[in-house]
């Protein structure tokens, strides 16, 4: 080669090495820009917006030109013929979490969900005295995540664990991603459909049972159980990842009932594992499966249920392990949550079988409250069917492609055998689509390409965009739709701290709804009674009696947020509680004790110890 042309190919290496550098610069800068975007745009939010549909109401329109350039972004780096690197990838989902589920925490000036306050006062409570209180919550006859927040917070010199209630849904998102994506590679030919499944799981995951509690990490937990089951003990462990069932074969007895080409289908092997590693995984699946059943009521007989769906249709090696698993549930319910089913054996089994009371109690005795509520209510049933009815259409369109794997279906159709057992307390709907969820987003991946590389890119990218567009703008209102009263109130907080400063250990508190940040502190030395949370009448003779009953004194607190809750979710008639606060003043046997812009708290007047 001459100098000359030895040259030339120098400069066209150098100009090429530029436009790579050009290209990648380009493609970190779309979710960096995003992400900054998104941030400016939530900090510019106020929460004095928050109307009857919530958080969306509060929301600049520049977010929404963020996520577009997000989702644009990520598209083109999994659909182009050569995929964007997994670390490009996953700092698009990264960034995705952040202005997803970090919207609430960014805008609203406290953390939301009174649950979660309630939550820090249990692990409080432990870690202040190192036992338990079965007697005063049902919660406490499974104590492991309050037991275990409380060790950690201790361990790392923290007061409470009140710092980690606002981003505690970003950090458990980005660990529920983690583990759909590998649940995905495990019943995918390809990361790009499990980078997809991953990016449609997140704005389809609105339930909103990630706020800092027990249900959170146990969600966390029966993602990990399963991955390990279907990535390392299915049934066929030689050659290749993928091997044929012949139409015969249980795999083959779907697509005949679907009337589908009657060719042998592809199902995914188990992972390579020596014997040593075998143990160790069983040993792993029972520690978590443990750690489950001491934290959390209905987790662990999710997990019965799809460990025992995996063994039924042959996809599960340890074909004893739901028997197992199922004795150790009864083990601890009979021995450690006697305090609990000792008086609760009718709300544990009163709905067994009765599938349509279940259904009826958990979403359409929801649709109540005033017009804002029953809009959210409708959307997430909406969304719920309209997932499930896209994710049928994918297993349908994996079927056609030979691609077999029972295991992926009996895990999304395992959890609506729950509906069947119980209510659990109107939310069983919820917990229903919260399980299916990211074997449901698989399957919704199947939508774009069954199989890649994809023939038609152009197809698959408009419905991906599609659904991406539809998922992430409902998710505003499904997730967020009820943040008129599930945020906290500066003003609330500020009232209920006025009582811990001020009232006597063992005095009652009283309110007109249960929508009060309290108990995030010392759950042990006072009364809470809440004496307006049914749908009946709520008089001042009933919150009067309430107060006298204690000689330690009570205490009446009345805050908006109370008020806000009582018609939006309860269906309490507009002006109730500004009326019934008329009548508490109108009586003359009640002192204001303490007042600010939206709250006031009330002792009985002339009642000693009533006073501050």
């Amino acid at each position: 080669m001459s100098a000359g042309a030895a040259l030339l190919a120098a400069r066209a290496a150098a100009g090429r090495r530029i436009r790579n550098g050009l290209l990648a610069t380009a493609e970190w800068a779309a979710p960096a820009a995003a992400l900054a975007l998104g941030v400016w745009a939530l900090r510019r939010g106020d929460a004095a917006d928050i109307g009857s549909l919530g958080l969306v109401t509060a929301l600049r329109p520049e977010l929404y030109v963020a996520l577009a350039l997000l989702t644009v972004s990520f598209l083109h780096g999994i659909l182009r013929t050569q995929p964007a690197s997994d670390a490009l990838l996953a700092a698009h989902v990264v960034v995705l979490v952040v202005l997803l589920f970090g919207a609430a925490p960014i805008i609203e000036p406290l953390p939301r969900v009174i649950s979660g306050w309630l939550h820090v006062g249990f692990a409080d409570y432990i870690a202040r005295t190192g036992e338990t209180l079965p007697d005063l919550d049902a919660r406490f006859s499974w104590p492991g995540f309050f037991a275990l927040t409380a060790m950690a917070t201790r361990l790392a010199g923290m007061p409470d664990a009140m710092p980690l209630l606002a981003w505690a849904p970003v950090g458990f998102n980005l660990l529920y991603g983690a583990a759909v994506f590998r649940l995905a590679r495990a019943t995918s030919t390809d990361a790009r459909t499990a980078w997809l499944a991953l990016w449609l799981f997140l704005p389809a995951n609105w339930v909103g049972q990630d706020y800092f509690g027990p249900q959170a990490m146990n969600y966390l937990f029966y993602l990990v159980l399963l991955l390990v089951l279907l990535r390392w003990f299915q049934p066929v462990r030689y050659g290749g990842r993928y091997v044929e069932r012949s139409p015969g074969s249980p795999a083959g007895l779907l697509p005949r009932l679907l009337r589908l080409p009657p060719r042998p289908l592809l199902e995914p092997m188990a992972e390579q594992a020596g014997p040593a590693s075998l143990v160790g995984l069983v040993a792993v699946v029972l520690t978590v499966f443990a750690a489950s059943t001491v934290s959390h009521q209905l987790t662990p007989v999710a997990v019965v249920i799809g460990v025992g769906a995996l063994v039924l249709v042959r996809r599960c090696t340890l074909r004893t392990l739901p028997v197992l698993l199922a004795v150790m549930l009864m083990a601890y319910i009979s021995y450690g949550a006697v305090a609990y089913w000792s008086g609760h054996l009718h709300d544990m089994f009163g709905s067994f079988g009765n599938v349509s009371g279940t259904i009826n109690n958990g979403a359409v005795e929801r649709v109540r409250g005033d017009q804002g509520h029953q809009t959210v209510v409708l959307l997430r049933v909406l969304l719920a069917v309209t997932v499930w009815g896209l994710a049928a259409v994918g297993a349908w369109r994996r079927l056609r492609r030979r691609d077999g794997d029972l295991g992926l279906l009996a895990l999304a159709g395992a959890p609506f055998l729950l509906l069947a057992m119980q209510s659990y307390g109107g939310e069983i709907f919820l917990r229903v689509y919260a399980f299916a969820l990211p074997f449901m987003a698989i399957l919704l991946a199947a939508l774009v390409a069954p199989a890649w590389p994809a023939r038609r890119r152009l197809p698959g990218a408009l419905v991906a965009g599609a659904l991406s567009a539809v998922l992430i703008g409902a998710f505003f209102v499904a997730r967020y739709g009820n943040d008129a009263f599930e945020q906290v109130r500066p003003a609330d907080h500020r009232a209920v701290e006025w009582l811990y400063a001020h009232a006597p250990a063992e005095a009652t508190f009283v309110s007109v709804t249960s929508n009060v940040p309290w108990r995030a502190q010392a759950v042990e030395q006072y009364e809470y009674r809440p004496v307006g949370q049914d749908l009946g009448p709520t008089t001042v003779p009933a919150i009067e009696e309430e107060m006298r009953q204690n000689p330690r004194g009570g205490y009446l607190i009345i805050t908006k947020g109370q008020f806000v809750f009582a018609e939006s979710f309860l269906g309490k008639p507009p002006g109730w509680g500004e009326e019934l606060e008329r009548q508490i003043v109108d009586s003359g046997r009640f002192k204001l004790v303490y007042s600010n812009s939206e709250a006031r708290i009330y002792v009985l007047g002339g009642i000693e110890g009533s006073g501050p």
